[in-house]
């Protein structure tokens, strides 16, 4: 599977004090982490991401990239405490989170909708900041991973002077925090819930389905309407409806705010209410 998914498997299973109990299934997981940092690294290559421009913080206006930003400084400080106390374990876990479920889980989808737009100003700057993170991702992730990191490091000819990548220093930067932080927290939050909405409900993840916003938050439906092209892609919907419909509906609640949600008409609510209830019965 490689020395570098091995190496990763026993540095994030050495909790001090106990045995690694080595399971080949985790060595598997870490080499698919492997493979995930390689696609995300052929994205950028494919969408003509600029990897001369990152030798200093772009300018960050948009709020994806506020958001990536933020989370990138947050978790260097993370790993690089976690490394100062020994607690090797933690920071590859740090590493792990940030790399594949914030870059390139979130990060690079919510991207997306931006880079196959028409808004040349706003590609610009997403190609820029997509490839100086993934940038200060490989410095992280080069202790636990030297090999693939620094093959994809000079591949892309990182560095202009031909250095290594275990040559570089760990970013720097303070994270300024503000609404449009929180803002892409609450997008991010509405898309997961709604995904594992359906899958409690053995609904298939691929359906699309129509959301009444009339009940959420003043400020909240704002934010929907906002977003509603990134929301409508990741979180397969079709509509957002400021009445409620009369057809039959789930409804979903989210930090406080209800959203109704309605199905294709091969979803029987009906049949999913009564497995509900036989469940609810069984626990009672």
């Amino acid at each position: 599977y490689s020395a570098d998914a091995l190496r990763f498997t026993l540095l994030s299973m050495s909790s001090p004090g106990t045995d690694v109990k080595l399971s080949e299934d985790r060595v598997k997981g870490y080499r698919n982490f492997l493979n995930k940092l390689w696609n995300a690294n052929n994205f950028l290559i494919t969408n003509k991401c600029d990897f001369k421009k990152t030798n200093k913080v772009p300018k960050i206006s948009l709020n994806i990239n506020k958001w990536i930003y933020s989370e990138l400084i947050e978790t260097k400080n993370k790993i690089q405490k976690n490394i100062e106390d020994y607690r090797f374990d933690e920071a590859a876990k740090n590493a792990y989170q940030f790399a594949w479920h914030s870059y390139c889980d979130w990060y690079i989808e919510l991207s997306k909708t931006i880079l196959y737009s028409e808004d040349k100003k706003a590609k610009t700057e997403v190609k820029e900041v997509s490839a100086y993170v993934f940038k200060q991702i490989l410095v992280m992730l080069h202790p636990f991973i030297p090999f693939v990191t620094e093959e994809i490091w000079l591949k892309n000819k990182f560095d202009s002077n031909k250095n290594f990548l275990m040559y570089k220093n760990w970013p720097t930067g303070k994270i300024k925090k503000d609404q449009s932080l929180k803002e892409v927290e609450k997008i991010i939050k509405i898309i997961s819930e709604l995904r594992s909405f359906k899958n409690e409900l053995n609904v298939s993840p691929g359906s699309f389905v129509d959301v009444a916003i009339n009940k959420i938050a003043k400020k909240n439906k704002s934010l929907v309407n906002n977003n509603d092209v990134i929301l409508k892609k990741l979180g397969r919907i079709n509509n957002f409806f400021d009445k409620e419909q009369d057809k039959p509906s789930a409804t979903l609640v989210i930090s406080g705010d209800i959203f109704k949600i309605y199905f294709d008409e091969n979803v029987d609510l009906n049949l999913i209410k009564e497995n509900l209830q036989k469940r609810q019965n069984k626990y009672q």
